[in-house]
C-alpha cells in the first residue's frame, strides 16, 4: 500500500510546442486521441486538452477540431476531460467549444503576463522550423506576446462556467495570480474544493525551483485553507523533477507533451504515456501511488 496517492494530469498536446520540435508530439486527431487513451491507461486520471488544426498542427479553438478528439477520448479512456479555454479575445469565444462539449473541467487562467514563447523553443533545443505558422510564432512575434487575462475576462469566464455547472481549474503562473484568484473567489460561490494548477518555469512567470514551489503552496493554503486541491507542473526538461517535487510536497501533478518533449538533451519522449510511466516509476520508489480516476472524481467532487 502506498503512503498516499496523487492525481496525475496529462497535458497531451498544448498550444505552444510544435511539430518541428518532435515527431512524437501528437497533433492530428488520431494521434491526440491515441496518446491520451494510452496516457490514461498508464495512470493519468485527467487528460488536459488543447485542439490542433489537423492540416498543420497549429493551435485552434475550432469546434470541429475539438469534436474530433473530446468525445473519443472521453468514451474510450474514462478519464476526466479538462479542456483548455485560452484561445479567443473574449470569454465567450474562449468557452464556445467548452459549452458545446461540456467537459468535467475547463481551465481559467487567472492573470496576465509577458509570455516568453521564444524561451520554450530554446528549452527544447530547437531553432529550425518547417511550417509557416511555426516560423511566424517563434520568430520576432514570440517576443511580443502578452497574455490578456483581465479581471473582467476572468470574472466573466467564472460566471459562465458556474452558470453551466462545469468544473473550473484555475491556472496560476505566479504568486500574484493567487491574490487575483482570491479576489474573484470572494465574488463567486465556486464549488469546493478549489482546483488550482501551478504553471511554473515559463519566462514571465515564476521559476520551478523548490523555494518557489514551497512559496506557492504555502501562499495558496494561507489564502484558501484546506478546501483546495493543488497541482504542480514545470516547463521544459524540469517538468518531471517539478512534478515529483510537487508530489513530495503533497500536491497533485501534471506531466505531458504540452509542457516538455524531451527526457534528456537529444532524447525525445516517445509519447505522453512514457511521461506518465516515468513519473509513476519514480514516485513508486518513494511509495507514492497514482490515484485511480474514480477516486480522483470523488476527491475533486466532480
Amino acid at each position: 500500500m502506498s503512503d498516499y496517492e496523487v492525481i496525475v494530469t496529462c497535458a497531451a498536446t498544448g498550444a505552444s510546442l510544435s511539430p518541428s520540435m518532435s515527431k512524437y508530439l501528437p497533433v492530428t486527431p488520431e494521434q491526440i486521441v491515441q496518446q491520451s487513451i494510452d496516457a490514461a491507461k498508464a495512470g493519468a486520471s485527467i487528460i488536459h486538452l488543447h485542439a490542433r488544426n489537423p492540416k498543420d498542427g497549429s493551435p485552434t479553438n475550432d469546434l470541429g477540431a475539438w469534436k474530433e478528439i473530446v468525445p473519443e477520448i472521453k468514451n474510450k479512456s474514462g478519464a476526466i476531460i479538462n479542456m483548455s479555454a485560452s484561445l479567443g479575445l473574449t470569454a465567450e469565444e474562449r468557452l464556445s467549444a467548452v459549452l458545446e462539449l461540456r467537459p468535467e473541467i475547463a481551465t481559467v487562467i487567472v492573470g496576465s503576463m509577458n509570455y516568453g514563447l521564444f524561451r520554450k523553443a530554446e528549452n527544447q533545443g530547437v531553432s529550425q522550423f518547417d511550417l509557416p505558422w511555426e516560423q511566424e510564432a517563434f520568430g520576432p512575434k514570440a517576443y511580443e506576446i502578452v497574455t490578456n487575462n483581465s479581471f473582467a475576462k476572468i470574472d466573466r469566464m467564472i460566471s459562465i462556467l458556474l452558470d453551466h455547472d462545469i468544473g473550473i481549474e484555475f491556472e496560476c503562473y505566479d504568486v500574484g495570480h493567487l491574490y487575483i484568484l482570491e479576489h474573484h473567489l470572494k465574488k463567486h460561490n465556486v464549488k469546493k474544493p478549489i482546483i488550482l494548477q501551478f504553471l511554473t518555469g515559463i519566462l514571465g512567470g515564476i521559476p520551478s525551483s523548490i523555494d518557489h514551489l514551497v512559496h506557492l503552496k504555502r501562499t495558496s493554503e494561507q489564502l484558501f485553507g484546506p478546501a483546495v486541491e493543488l497541482f504542480t507542473h514545470g516547463t521544459g526538461m524540469a517538468n518531471i523533477k517539478t512534478a515529483v517535487a510537487g508530489a513530495m510536497m503533497g500536491t497533485h501533478l501534471r506531466v505531458g507533451q504540452e509542457d516538455n518533449l524531451f527526457e534528456a538533451k537529444g532524447k525525445p519522449f516517445t509519447s505522453n504515456a512514457a511521461q506518465v510511466e516515468k513519473v509513476k516509476r519514480i514516485l513508486g520508489e518513494m511509495n507514492i501511488g497514482l490515484m485511480p480516476v474514480a477516486k480522483a472524481r470523488e476527491v475533486l467532487k466532480l
